[in-house]
């Protein structure tokens, strides 16, 4: 589902069609604010699920590197040749070797620290567990999976206390039951042990 289509379903979910009230950009920021709570709770949960690569570059004569802006967690450096760059706290760096091919690193608040000091440009694949992009856009999908999109729209609508009372618990017990099977789903995909629901929920029941 996009933005849009999220955003449509929340708007039926708390009854109100129109924009006269809750503006599309009112809405889209509370989506946005659900999504981003969500992506933490399945990181602080399983950090690998959102683990990926990109290139990390050294600068010629520069003693650090920023890390990846959506980096979380650094896993490992790899170099052209396949081989895994050393990890060494830098109080035991050799502080006193020319600028050359860096042998090691250690990561010190957002950056890289080699060790020597890059001579040249050195490419390597950084492997990292990261936050997804936030959502900004009417077309942007969010990364979950596609059959859990709409938790987002009932998200704002429970957390946001916006459902009308009779229709409040309804829509909570619909809520709760979504997280739950998300979060045991990916918790499966994770674990490869689909491990049984246990709540008032059952994934049995189903």
């Amino acid at each position: 589902m996009t933005v849009t289509q999220i955003r449509s379903l929340l708007r039926v979910l708390i009854d109100q069609p129109s924009t006269a009230i809750w503006s599309n950009s009112s809405l889209n920021s509370l989506i946005f604010s659900e999504y981003r709570d969500i992506c933490n709770e399945i990181a602080s949960r399983w950090p690998k699920y959102y683990i990926t690569s990109s290139s990390v570059a050294t600068t010629a004569n520069t003693a650090t590197t920023a890390l990846p802006t959506s980096c979380t967690y650094f896993n490992k450096l790899v170099d052209s040749e396949g081989c895994v760059l050393a990890y060494l706290h830098s109080s035991q760096f050799d502080h006193t070797a020319a600028n050359s091919k860096p042998l090691r690193y250690d990561i010190v608040g957002r950056n890289f620290w080699w060790n020597p000091t890059p001579d040249a440009i050195y490419t390597y694949t950084g492997y990292y567990n990261a936050m997804p992009t936030d959502l900004s856009g009417e077309s942007d999908v969010p990364s979950l999976p596609p059959n859990f999109h709409d938790i987002l729209a009932y998200a704002v609508a429970v957390n946001s206390k916006m459902v009308k009372d009779e229709d409040a618990q309804g829509v909570y017990a619909r809520y709760e039951r979504k997280k739950e099977m998300l979060l045991h789903q990916i918790g499966t995909t994770q674990t490869n042990n689909a491990r049984r629901v246990t709540s008032a929920y059952d994934a049995s029941e189903e």
